[in-house]
């Protein structure tokens, strides 16, 4: 989400990791030419804070329902390339952060794992496949592999705060990758779970992504909280739900489908495919159409994403 209380008018500028200054570039197009920022994380500039002995980029958060219904509907548009890296050939580390010793009633955990074991090779994740990221003369497109889950993590060893802070968030990000080994298309994943979620949650936003640093290397990460918790603000019992899972965890996989496109798309937020006035690919098309998506035998509640060749919110892209 591009506005909301948490963040100033300057969210727009999270770009300029890879542009020169927000205000003179802003509603430009960028050459596609520029050869994208490396791996290795340049943490210059706005956008970029460091906080509790870890640095992290400013939050890119998914609006609740609520949030996201003021937003004006969108007319045709495209989203540009700001010459930062994608993630060519994605995989997710899911971190479950005090599953165990907080419970797991709603069964977010199994969800989450089937889900994204599933959604490799599908129609929904080939919607990327149309983006990529530029290196001097050399185009990568993204790819959609059939198996995109690269393990689960089910972390107990570091307590989790009642409201975990951002920085805390981006710690156990970093946790994550000392536990899986660093990923340069890796998008981590860190779960919270029930009734510990970072302030905010449920009334403003209902997950965001961001970057951290690993080893001076990037390391894109999402913030998943409970998602049960919030009720129908982030998606409980949207719409009549598919057999794979249940009407109270529609927002399970509506966020995270949400959060993981974005991480492939824009794993820098603001440096890989942007709009500055939506946001990210999934911000323009929050809470519309949602529909239940088949993944080769199971199928999930999901939103659209955007789809430049269309300019529209799509399910599906061949």
């Amino acid at each position: 989400m591009k506005r909301i209380t948490r963040l100033t008018a300057a969210l727009g500028c999270v770009a300029t990791l890879a542009l020169t200054a927000c205000a003179t570039n802003a509603g430009s197009t960028p050459s596609l030419g520029a050869a994208p920022q490396s791996r290795i994380a340049s943490i210059a500039g706005p956008g970029w804070i460091q906080k509790d002995g870890i640095v992290y980029h400013i939050p890119h958060y998914m609006a609740t329902r609520e949030m996201a219904a003021r937003q004006a509907k969108p007319p045709p548009t495209t989203f540009s390339y700001y010459g930062g890296v994608v993630l060519t050939a994605p995989h997710v580390y899911l971190i479950f952060w005090g599953y165990d010793t907080y419970g797991d009633k709603k069964s977010v955990q199994p969800l989450m794992t089937a889900y994204i074991g599933a959604m490799g090779g599908s129609g929904h994740n080939n919607i990327y496949t149309q983006y990529y990221e530029k290196s001097g003369s050399t185009t990568t497109y993204i790819t959609n592999p059939s198996q995109q889950l690269g393990g689960t993590w089910n972390d107990d060893q570091h307590a989790v705060p009642a409201h975990p802070s951002d920085a805390q968030v981006a710690q156990e990000a970093v946790y994550g990758v000392s536990h899986f080994g660093y990923d340069p298309n890796g998008s981590y994943v860190v779960a919270t779970p029930h009734n510990h979620s970072t302030n905010g949650f449920g009334t403003q936003w209902c997950a965001y992504h961001s970057a951290t640093v690993s080893g001076g290397n990037l390391v894109s990460y999402t913030n998943m909280p409970y998602a049960p918790d919030a009720g129908s603000s982030c998606g409980a019992s949207i719409i009549h739900h598919p057999s794979d899972e249940k009407a109270i965890d529609e927002g399970v996989t509506i966020i995270e489908g949400h959060e993981e496109g974005e991480s492939v798309t824009d794993p820098n937020p603001g440096a890989g495919w942007y709009n500055y006035t939506y946001g990210e690919i999934g911000d323009i098309c929050a809470w519309k159409n949602i529909a239940n998506d088949t993944f080769g035998t199971a199928s999930y509640t999901m939103q659209p994403m955007f789809s430049n060749a269309t300019q529209s919110c799509v399910h599906t892209y061949n």
